[in-house]
């Protein structure tokens, strides 16, 4: 009897086994020969089975794409950048009250704007600390027959003059100039062979001003 048990075990086996070649589908098939019953009279899974893998002879074409995942969390901020005004806003506007004449480079001591602390009232003069295009203009009135304000980058080079001539009447000599200055330029307003300026401790007659347009 148990002889005749595993030659059909056996005979199965083989027929199972030739009915599967030439299958190129990846995975494993689970096969479960049982020609005879347990002993409690039902198949039992696996008390007579075999287990034959397939492996598979090639790769079958690439599905479809599937739909897009749940997003993920957000990564870490990443640095900060720098704006167009890295170091903050650079502007400054300031008023004349005393007199000056000859050859004096002005001071204007009245002071109603320096965002960036860069003109200082005690020289007269912004110096600058940021590379770029600045814009300047200044309006000096004249007390006197004539007067000639130049506006001075480095001590050295005008780049901008403005002249008054009236004898009779008070006059205002104006002038503005758009300058690429570079780290450590400084600029003023000088007078150039004149009469005096009009002392107004009342009024902002005589204005300096200038600004940052954009950084290089």
């Amino acid at each position: 009897m148990a002889e005749l048990r595993s030659s059909a075990l056996i005979t199965v086996f083989i027929l199972t086994f030739r009915s599967f070649e030439g299958v190129t589908q990846p995975g494993s098939c689970r096969i479960v020969c049982d020609p005879f019953q347990g002993q409690s009279g039902t198949h039992e899974v696996g008390a007579n089975g075999l287990v034959i893998p397939l492996s598979s002879s090639g790769q079958g074409p690439m599905g479809p794409a599937g739909p897009p995942g749940k997003a993920g969390p957000p990564g870490l901020p990443g640095p900060k950048g720098q704006g167009s005004l890295a170091k903050g806003p650079l502007a400054f506007y300031v008023a004349l009250k005393e007199d000056f004449g000859k050859e004096d480079i002005l001071k204007f001591s009245t002071v109603m704007t320096n965002l960036g602390g860069r003109y200082d009232s005690l020289t007269g003069t912004f110096t600058c600390n940021l590379a770029g295009v600045y814009h300047f203009s200044y309006h000096i009135v004249k007390n006197g027959l004539s007067l000639r304000a130049d506006l001075v980058l480095n001590d050295h080079k005008i780049v901008a003059s403005a002249v008054a001539v009236d004898a009779l009447h008070t006059d205002t000599a104006s002038n503005s100039a758009v300058l690429q200055l570079r780290d450590g330029d400084r600029v003023y307003v000088r007078l150039n062979k004149s009469d005096r300026t009009l002392k107004d401790t009342q009024n902002l007659f005589s204005t300096f001003s200038g600004h940052l347009l954009y950084e290089i």
